[in-house]
């Protein structure tokens, strides 16, 4: 998703159940993991938080490869935010990483 949707506001909720208010832009990439519990076994979900700003958009491909899903994230006040989703689909699916 495009820079300020909540990509990291979402994980951060997501791997340490707490929300920032104040959360900084992600620059580059982030990792977290979350343990769960699948089926009877305990297993880790490694997430890739990258970000949104046109100058790290280079870096993020390197981070797709091997991975085994996508969340696309934006925010439902922008509209322009959906949109770019497009975009961001098109180029999953051009590198072969969406199928």
């Amino acid at each position: 998703g495009e820079s300020g949707v909540g990509k990291s506001c979402l994980l951060l909720r997501f791997t340490d159940d707490r929300f920032d208010v104040e959360m900084a832009a992600t620059i580059g990439v982030d990792f977290k993991v979350k343990p769960l519990e699948v089926d009877g076994n305990r297993v880790k979900l490694a997430i890739w938080d990258t970000a949104g700003q046109e100058r790290f958009r280079t870096l993020v491909p390197g981070y797709y490869r091997g991975a085994q899903g996508a969340i696309l994230v934006y925010d439902v006040c922008n509209r322009d935010s959906f949109r770019q989703l497009d975009r961001l689909d098109f180029k999953l699916m051009e590198m072969n990483y969406l199928v």
